[in-house]
């Protein structure tokens, strides 16, 4: 089994107004995390180091990161990250900013689990709807070619800002992957709103998802962590695309 969390960490900073990453990087070693994606990670204020940072949402070297900066200024980086106890494959960014909105992208890192590769793809979407929606349609876009080129079990995970409660944006998504309903994971203290999704790839069996709402998880971010569990595909440990996912990239 491979245990999956994804978690908007509000750059770190709880609704106690704390920032601090070794709690929340604790946490999530605590819960045996397997793979972590990451939205809001934020190394930029100036009265921080980076290398720290990294260290304390890493648990110390429980994880290695996986960094995805939709922005870089001098003292640091924003945007998507993963935090893995796999090796690393490969790891791709693709920039769907919209002109006169916060820059967003598409982090793409593929591991090498036990059972063979896996592919999990981290995602922030805008907050404005024409933003969202021309995003949903690259993501779908970039999703079925890669599944065209380099076919191994997939997790799409992150924070969609899809506030409706009955919307029709994820339609091209759910033709091509398996959605899993999870609930309301925002905001944390009185959660209302179904932001934070989660989609694989038939051959992926998932064992459990859940939202993890607790005393920790109410203060830590802004919005919950979503866990998946999964069972990788029999077939997983046989195919080998890494050279099919560098000839792609």
């Amino acid at each position: 089994m491979c245990r999956i969390i994804s978690y908007n960490i509000h750059s770190g900073v709880g609704r106690d107004k704390k920032h601090d990453y070794r709690r929340i990087g604790n946490f999530l070693a605590s819960c045996d995390a397997d793979i972590v994606l990451l939205q809001e990670m934020d190394t930029r204020p100036a009265q921080r180091e980076v290398v720290k940072d990294i260290k304390d949402i890493c648990a110390g070297s429980v994880y290695h990161l996986v960094a995805s900066p939709a922005l870089t200024e001098d003292d640091g980086w924003y945007g998507n990250a993963v935090l893995t106890r796999f090796p690393v494959l490969s790891n791709q960014t693709l920039d769907v900013s919209q002109d006169g909105f916060q820059p967003r992208n598409i982090q793409t890192v593929m591991v090498q689990t036990p059972a063979g590769p896996l592919t999990v793809v981290n995602t922030h979407k805008g907050l404005k709807k024409q933003e969202r929606r021309s995003q949903f349609a690259q993501l779908h876009e970039y999703i079925a070619e890669r599944l065209q080129h380099t076919p191994t079990p997939l997790v799409l995970a992150g924070d969609f800002n899809e506030w409706q409660f009955f919307t029709s944006a994820f339609k091209a998504l759910d033709d091509t992957l398996t959605q899993h309903k999870v609930g309301a994971t925002f905001p944390s203290g009185f959660p209302l709103f179904s932001l934070d999704r989660v989609w694989t790839t038939p051959d992926l069996k998932v064992r459990r998802i859940r939202k993890l709402k607790n005393t920790q998880t109410k203060i830590m971010s802004d919005h919950l962590p979503v866990q998946l569990d999964i069972k990788m595909p029999d077939s997983a440990a046989l195919s080998s695309p890494i050279a099919a996912d560098k000839a792609y990239a």
